[in-house]
């Protein structure tokens, strides 16, 4: 008889190889799972559901970095026995693969394509501003967290939202609100998300979703930040999606001489590429609010120059972007407020902020 032991010791010896078949010709030419998600939740779900069980349960300090590393490592070493992956998130994640494994095999080339996939989409959450962006989203999603966690979590992401000019329905459908199949990955399932752009970039007939980054193929996630920024310097009109990830994702680093090397330099080459100083505009919003104004006054400007867009559309694009500064001008009212109040409470309570008692000072008059 074989004891319960054994088996997992037999088990963390295997690789996760040992459970992939061959590559064929055929899903070698696969460039990404981009929608096709629905054939490949098995895997994404055991993934996302390791990564929320143990965010939850064990370590409500790991972070969206600790979470790409744990899956390149994975990806890395997938030949390798699984005893190899010592931290606890690469164990469970790897471990919580093989039933599906198993149970229905797929090739290596796949496995490393699902991978990618959850990587693009932990990287999809870096607008956020939060290092623990995506595992905070996925825990929601999942339905880990309790009622007052789940409240106080979309009073926040709300919040933020809104200064990002994301729309209520775009917010109810990041947040999962909007209604579902009853497939988690069904037609709108969870990756089926849309950029901040959509409403105004799809209806010009030029910029649509054949021109949004929808394959992956170039791996660019995995890239390190100059591989990015050279790509996207080559290839940025057609990827609009990851140009916006990373100019904010720099924003977000305070990394402004970059920001403004990346503008001069993809200016030069694609020179009516008007959603880049839009782009750019959001990213010194908080920073600079009157040079995220000059940005999108030339965005107007460069669209005033295209016969792609027309009045209406043009002032549509004027409202979101004055709806933007607005909120962001909103909450830095709000913030100069909150401190004048607190200026004037430190200054009636003392410095400790609490009021002297009677007793104290007759306790420091006596000294």
């Amino acid at each position: 008889m074989v004891s319960e032991e054994n088996n997992e010791f037999v088990e963390n010896e295997l690789s996760l190889s040992e459970f992939l078949v061959p590559d064929t010709p055929e899903i070698k030419e696969i460039k990404s799972i981009y929608e096709n998600e629905y054939e490949y939740s098995e895997y994404l779900s055991e993934i996302e559901f390791s990564i929320a069980e143990y965010y939850y349960k064990e370590n409500r300090k790991v972070t969206d970095k600790d979470v790409i590393k744990a899956l390149k490592n994975i990806k890395q070493n997938r030949d390798k026995p699984i005893s190899f992956f010592e931290k606890a998130l690469e164990n469970k994640i790897v471990k919580n693969l093989i039933e599906p494994l198993e149970e229905s095999p797929f090739t290596d080339h796949e496995f490393t394509l699902v991978l990618d996939y959850a990587l693009w989409v932990i990287d999809n959450r870096s607008w956020l501003q939060d290092k623990q962006a995506y595992v905070k989203w996925i825990t929601y999603v999942l339905g880990f967290l309790s009622v007052v966690e789940e409240k106080k979590y979309e009073s926040q992401f709300k919040k933020f939202a809104r200064k990002m000019g994301v729309s209520g329905d775009q917010v109810d459908m990041l947040l999962m609100k909007k209604e579902m199949n009853d497939d988690f990955f069904g037609d709108a399932g969870l990756f089926d998300e849309k950029d901040l752009f959509e409403g105004i970039i799809d209806k010009t007939g030029s910029l649509d979703g054949d021109r949004i980054a929808d394959d992956l193929e170039t791996g660019f996630f995995l890239m390190a930040d100059d591989e990015k920024f050279n790509f996207l310097l080559d290839n940025g009109p057609d990827y609009i999606e990851l140009v916006q990830s990373y100019v904010l994702e720099l924003a977000e680093k305070e990394d402004f001489d970059k920001i403004q090397d990346f503008y001069k330099k993809f200016n030069e080459k694609h020179e009516h590429f008007f959603p880049l100083h839009f782009i750019v505009g959001s990213a010194y919003l908080n920073s600079d609010p009157d040079l995220a104004i000059s940005y999108f006054e030339k965005t107007l400007k460069a669209t005033e120059e295209s016969e792609e867009f027309s009045p209406e559309m043009r002032e549509e694009l004027k409202k979101h972007m004055d709806l933007l500064t607005g909120l962001f001008i909103e909450d830095a009212t709000e913030r100069i407020e909150e401190k004048a109040v607190e200026s004037k409470k430190g200054k009636k309570t003392g410095k400790s902020g609490k009021k002297a008692s009677k007793k104290d000072s007759e306790s420091k008059n006596s000294v």
